[in-house]
């Protein structure tokens, strides 16, 4: 009986030991590549998209349609959009749960405010909502209490509209003062 309750407390102290280990690690790009990131109300017809790779870059696509927004020769509306790229760092960790990222580069696909008409949709190349080059933004890992954002952070993570609302992120959450943004970030399921 002594063994087999020594043998359990060693084992119950290595978990420990080994889970104290594994938070004290540093964050590394190489866990952000493969996810996906999604800035959006959860209404209307507008989405800041990106996927991130191993090494800090990443690529995505903005676009807001305006269907009210018409003109002679575009009588079904206008949708403002782009696809852009860039590069991410990790600057420093902030606290158990939250890393500062600084948007080190970002490049939009076209040239801005031009214009083209399709199908009678007037599109205008825009820049990126929610993100900036040179913003510094603040990672939220999963597990981060809800009460350390704040309300429109809250919103932008989509826990105010769950019930029973969590207690913790269950997602990454990629947030900008700036810009007043929050990116929900998750895994791509291959």
């Amino acid at each position: 009986m002594k063994k087999a309750l020594a043998l359990t407390l060693s084992m119950v102290l290595l978990l420990c030991a080994a889970c104290a280990w594994a938070e004290e690690q540093p964050l590394t790009l190489e866990q952000l590549g493969g996810m996906q990131w999604s800035f959006s109300s959860g209404v209307g017809g507008w989405s800041t998209d990106m996927r991130t790779a191993a090494d800090g870059t990443f690529s995505g696509e903005y676009h807001d349609s305006e269907m009210g927004e018409i003109g002679e020769n575009y009588p079904n509306g206008t949708v403002y959009g782009c696809a852009f790229k860039g590069q991410m760092s990790l600057l420093e960790q902030l606290d158990a749960h939250s890393w500062k990222v600084r948007i080190d580069k970002l490049e939009i696909d076209g040239t801005l405010d031009e214009e083209s008409i399709d199908d009678g949709i007037r599109y205008v190349t825009s820049k990126p909502y929610g993100i900036s080059e040179g913003d510094e933004m603040v990672l939220y890992l999963p597990g981060t209490p809800i009460d350390v954002l704040s309300e429109d952070m809250q919103m932008w993570a989509h826990v105010l509209e769950q019930d029973p609302k969590p207690s913790a992120l269950v997602d990454w959450f990629l947030s900008s003062a700036k810009n007043e943004s929050g990116f929900v970030g998750y895994t791509i399921e291959e």
